[in-house]
C-alpha cells in the first residue's frame, strides 16, 4: 500500500514540477540573455529543474516497480533518463556559451535562447508523455 501512495505522490509532484518549469520558463524568454546575470539565472533554473526532475522520477520508478505498475515505471524511467541527458547536454552547452557570450555576440545569444526554448519544448513533450502514460495505465489505489 505504501509504494502505491508514494507512487501517486511522485506522479503529482512530477506533474506539478514540470508544469511549474514551463510556467516559470516561458516568462524568462523576455530576458535578453545577453548579460551574465540573465544567462546565469536561466542556466541555474534549468539545472535545478533537471536535478529535481531526475530525483522525483527516480522515486516514482522505485515506487511504481514496487506497486507493480511497470508501464508507469517505464515512463518515469524514460523521463528521468531524458532529464539526466538533457541536463548534461543543455546545461553544459549553456555553460559553454556563457563563458564567451557578450552583449554584442548575437550568434551566441541566439544559441543560448534556442537552448532555452528547446529545453521548454522538451519539457512540454515529457509532460504530454506522462499524461499519456497516466491515461493509458492509470494507477490504482
Amino acid at each position: 500500500m505504501l509504494p502505491k501512495i508514494i507512487s501517486l505522490i511522485a506522479i503529482v509532484a512530477l506533474l506539478l514540477w514540470m508544469f511549474f518549469f514551463v510556467a516559470g520558463g516561458l516568462p524568462l524568454l523576455i530576458l535578453k540573455h545577453d548579460t551574465p546575470s540573465d544567462s546565469k539565472f536561466v542556466r541555474g533554473f534549468f539545472d535545478v529543474h533537471y536535478l529535481v526532475l531526475v530525483g522525483i522520477a527516480a522515486v516514482g520508478v522505485m515506487s511504481s516497480v514496487l506497486s507493480d505498475h511497470r508501464i508507469l515505471a517505464i515512463f518515469m524511467a524514460s523521463i528521468g533518463l531524458i532529464g539526466f541527458t538533457a541536463r548534461r547536454a543543455i546545461v553544459s552547452r549553456m555553460d559553454q556559451l556563457r563563458v564567451t557570450m557578450s552583449a554584442t555576440d548575437t550568434l551566441a545569444i541566439r544559441r543560448f535562447r534556442w537552448l532555452h526554448v528547446a529545453g521548454l519544448v522538451l519539457n512540454v513533450f515529457l509532460l504530454v508523455g506522462l499524461v499519456s502514460a497516466l491515461i493509458l495505465s492509470p494507477p490504482e489505489m
